[in-house]
């Protein structure tokens, strides 16, 4: 069974007290938060406006108000324009008041595209109206992380290593897809593109990111994370994740029916089963192992009814609960290949074996002892496959309620009380990795932008 409470407990636990593991991430302190208030979000344990909340939540609106708070007077930049991932990498605010001469270690207290997208995350979801930014400012500094082929850096400071350019500012960070969807996203959040269209800054270059993404799509047909490296599920879901926000959804219109029908096939073949001791009970994490046998190819193994398949990001790794929402979401992302019907909200994900999945993610990788999800069966629950493992469970949860009820992917009761304990979470987006919800709440600001 999903269990909710627990999973509630265990982050909101971790929202104020971690264990000494996580010192060694610090410097992505925003990462973490973003992980536990937005799965607090999809659990409905968020005093939200008229949401209806859970009745065992102690997180108060003054709690809430701290978080906003919080996340403006530390990661924010002075200047308003882009946030730090941590404010372990904050210069001291006296620092800005020192000579001239001491300016050039400011000139290290910069933004970052990661550290900026989960900040906006978090604000979206605790109903911030982002009047203390500087969004014309921020869209100018997007602009700036944007290298020459499309893609984006992780953020940009000052170069003392050429003191005759007339290019003054430094990229730095790798050259990957996962930048590039955070600036896509924090684009989209701050209405970036509604102040292109008003004139009021520039836009990003987004023919070339465009152009970027495509030439990273792989020879069997996966998204890399960049040109000529192997197909991986993350580099699928910041491929289609950035054309999907630049593009209004229409990912189709930009990759063309072969990309996308090959990537729909090849995220599909990626949803593995796990081979289970049948001696065993699933909730014996340590007797399992997963294999590469894609759910695709099971007719040739005869009877598979009882066992999960999860979703692996590469060919011959196993099954992770991150990689199942990493294909979840693109899978979502695109519709169906060769069908004229309406599109829906679950794209091709319903095209996927959901209820393995859930059984996969029920009881292979969740703790039901103190909460959150495993990377794989046996290990550790941590915040970020935590989070995505709630998230994935969302996401089928969507499917489960589109296509009828849990009786329509169940053979007995039991089965039917596992899927139907997922019902309770909240609808997620995909695109943005975000509760429908808060993404609602961020098409209204969008809105009210438009008309000023």
């Amino acid at each position: 069974m999903f269990a909710l409470d627990r999973h509630a407990s265990y982050f909101q636990h971790s929202l104020r007290l971690l264990p000494y593991h996580y010192t060694q991430t610090d410097t992505t302190r925003l990462a973490l938060i973003f992980f536990c208030v937005s799965a607090l979000d999809l659990l409905g344990y968020l005093p939200i406006g008229n949401q209806q909340c859970s009745s065992k939540s102690k997180i108060t609106k003054d709690e809430m108000e701290h978080w906003k708070d919080w996340v403006y007077s530390t990661c924010l930049l002075p200047t308003r324009d882009a946030f730090r991932c941590s404010p372990a990498t904050a210069v001291p605010h006296y620092a800005y008041s020192l000579p001239s001469s001491h300016g050039d270690k400011l000139d290290y207290d910069v933004g970052h595209t990661a550290g900026t997208y989960f900040a906006l995350c978090i604000l979206i979801i605790l109903r911030d109206d982002f009047s203390r930014l500087d969004r014309v400012g921020m869209m100018r500094w997007l602009r700036k992380c944007q290298r020459a082929d499309g893609s984006f850096a992780a953020g940009v400071l000052r170069s003392k290593s050429n003191a005759l350019s007339d290019n003054l500012e430094e990229k730095f960070g790798e050259r990957d897809l996962r930048f590039g969807y955070c600036a896509a996203a924090a684009r989209w959040l701050i209405g970036g593109d509604i102040l292109a269209r008003k004139n009021v800054v520039e836009d990003i270059d987004i023919d070339r990111v465009l152009g970027y993404i495509t030439s990273c799509v792989s020879y069997e047909g996966g998204i890399a994370m960049g040109p000529y490296a192997e197909g991986h599920a993350g580099g699928g879901y910041c491929g289609v994740g950035t054309i999907s926000l630049l593009s209004q959804g229409k990912v189709r219109n930009v990759l063309g029916d072969l990309v996308v029908d090959a990537l729909v096939r090849w995220s599909l073949m990626h949803q593995v089963y796990a081979e289970v001791d049948p001696e065993s009970d699933f909730e014996d994490e340590s007797d399992s192992e997963v294999t590469s046998v894609s759910s695709s190819d099971m007719s040739l193994r005869g009877p598979t009814t009882d066992v999960p398949a999860g979703f692996t990001g590469r060919i011959n790794k196993p099954a992770d609960t991150c990689h199942c929402f990493w294909s979840g979401a693109t899978l979502e992302m695109l519709d169906v290949p060769g069908t004229s019907s309406p599109p829906s909200i679950t794209g091709s994900l319903r095209l996927s074996d959901i209820r393995s999945n859930v059984m996969f993610l029920l009881a292979q990788t969740q703790n039901t002892m103190i909460g959150g999800f495993s990377k794989v069966a046996g290990a550790h629950p941590d915040l970020m496959h935590g989070y995505l493992g709630v998230a994935a469970l969302a996401m089928c949860a969507d499917v489960v309620r589109e296509q009828g009820g849990p009786e329509k992917f169940v053979k007995d009761e039991a089965e039917g009380e596992m899927i139907a304990s997922i019902l309770p979470l909240k609808s997620v987006d995909g695109a943005l990795c975000l509760s429908t919800s808060a993404k609602q709440y961020a098409e209204e600001l969008r809105a009210k932008w438009e008309k000023e």
